[in-house]
């Protein structure tokens, strides 16, 4: 068992003894948030959140990534990128999550650099390390900083440690892109993208957030809980209508395993 009380003195220890400016890339999530609080409270140097903004970011997302900064006490730094520029994304794949990290970080390297910024730090943690995550390789390619993992810190001490903090994403639900409601094969394009994100909107106003929401071709598919279930069809209606309307035409209910 992971002691997170230790490791969050490591982390504490590990942070002050950056030297020179930090930059953290900050999205808002559990991770992210954690780790620029624990900066803003142990670096010695100037530390400057930063928030890579492209289409496959929601407006939801951006919102909630400027409150939760601001709140802080360290103002976001917008840094604007377009993934429509790389073949190698747009095309979705398998190798798609690592051209996009790769593409981000090289970008926010090159921002830094023009803040004097010397130390660019990621949020992620232990559990990651034992997921599907090829944009891992990116970030040890491009040298960013990964503190909760070298000061062993995973989701749950995370969420507990936030939560002790008072850190209002304590509780919350992972995020991702929406790049990655895009199965692997099918091309990602603005208009797929926009599709997704107003099929997301709908599924929030319904408060029906924690459904995952995913594209394959012409198809959408809606996974749920087996607790969700009978929510999901009992708007079923209103839902298939406004989907095929936006222009899926084929979609299936799948239950989570």
């Amino acid at each position: 068992m992971i002691n997170k009380s230790r490791s969050s003195e490591l982390l504490i220890e590990y942070l002050s003894s950056i030297k020179g400016g930090v930059g953290v890339a900050f999205s808002g999530g559990v991770d992210s948030t954690y780790l620029l609080r624990m900066a803003k409270d142990a670096c010695v140097g100037q530390v400057v959140p930063f928030l890579l903004v492209s289409p496959f970011l929601s407006g939801k997302e951006r919102t909630w990534a400027h409150s939760i900064a601001n709140g802080i006490g360290l103002p976001l730094r917008e840094v604007p990128w377009y993934p429509f520029d790389f073949h190698c994304i747009w095309e979705n794949g398998s190798n798609r999550c690592y051209y996009c990290k790769y593409a981000m970080y090289h970008e926010l390297w090159s921002i830094c650099r023009e803040y004097g910024i010397s130390n660019l730090l990621d949020g992620t943690q232990l559990d990651d390390l034992n997921s599907d995550r090829p944009g891992l390789k990116a970030i040890h390619e491009l040298s960013v900083k990964i503190p909760l993992v070298y000061c062993n810190l995973n989701k749950n001490n995370i969420r507990r440690l936030s939560a002790k903090l008072c850190l209002p994403t304590w509780d919350r639900h992972s995020q991702s892109c929406l790049a990655t409601r895009v199965i692997t094969g099918t091309f990602i394009t603005q208009n797929l993208i926009k599709k997704i994100e107003s099929a997301e909107e709908l599924l929030t106003d319904m408060q029906m957030g924690n459904t995952k929401f995913c594209v394959e071709g012409n198809s959408a598919y809606l996974e749920v809980s087996e607790e969700e279930r009978l929510d999901v069809e009992g708007q079923w209606t209103k839902i298939q209508g406004f989907l095929q309307n936006i222009g899926f035409r084929y979609l299936y209910l799948r239950i989570k395993v």
